[in-house]
């Protein structure tokens, strides 16, 4: 499917008679790179949408426009899908926005032990539903890949702070702190024990982290994984 800016960039060419060469050159590009931008083989890098913008747009509105249809280019599939289902019924249409959140640190995911860190930054995504998204949601970083295919190192998962009673988040996966250390794993509960499991299949490297009896009070859970966004 071809990308919104993609669709941009075909019709602007056509509307002002301008060439493949002639945005390559205005915005310092290659020719095969704007090319590839038309047809929507790629996704414009930010250096490139901001030259493009500086060139050929007049307007703050329509500036905030192409940084939102690329946003949206960069946006996972299952979240597009959801944005265009919203779509469909105008009365119960919700607008997407960009937003930010806090990102509050690292959580392992391999054998690695991560503490939340003291300095948050923030993070700007794109296409989240405002009304879907919990108050008081805010971001980790994954750090190792016992959770790959599922999560990868690098990852950035957004955590529903709401959700953190083991009960209600059971089979989830979710962010939680054992003995100071932080850890994002698959929850599982059995009758005397709760199991921090790993979705990688390679369980002599990635084996469950097995917490009973007096144990279980050093154990919190801050929230479950709503949606990851991969780097790209």
């Amino acid at each position: 499917m071809k990308t919104k800016f993609g669709n941009y960039l075909e019709k602007m060419m056509m509307k002002n008679n301008y060439t493949l060469e002639y945005i390559a050159k205005q915005t310092d590009s290659s020719l095969s790179v704007v090319g590839h931008y038309r047809k929507g083989i790629r996704i414009p890098k930010d250096d490139f949408v901001e030259r493009f913008i500086e060139k050929f747009i007049k307007t703050d509105k329509e500036a905030d426009e192409i940084r939102y249809i690329v946003a949206y280019d960069r946006t996972p599939d299952l979240i597009k899908r959801r944005l265009d289902e919203n779509n469909q019924d105008e009365k119960n249409k919700q607008m997407a926005e960009i937003i930010s959140l806090p990102v509050l640190g690292k959580a392992a995911a391999g054998l690695g032990h991560i503490n939340f860190e003291d300095n948050t930054r923030m993070e700007v995504l794109a296409s989240i539903s405002t009304t879907e998204l919990p108050k008081d949601a805010f971001l980790v970083e994954v750090s190792g890949d016992s959770m790959f295919p599922t999560l990868s190192d690098g990852d950035l998962v957004i955590i529903n702070p709401v959700q953190k009673q083991m009960r209600m988040v059971e089979g989830k996966v979710c962010v939680f702190s054992y003995h100071d250390q932080t850890y994002i794993k698959r929850l599982k509960i059995n009758k005397n024990e709760v199991r921090l499991v790993s979705d990688n299949s390679d369980k002599k490297r990635y084996s469950d982290i097995v917490i009973s009896d007096e144990e279980l009070e050093y154990l919190k859970c801050y929230g479950a994984v709503i949606e990851s966004r991969r780097k790209h």
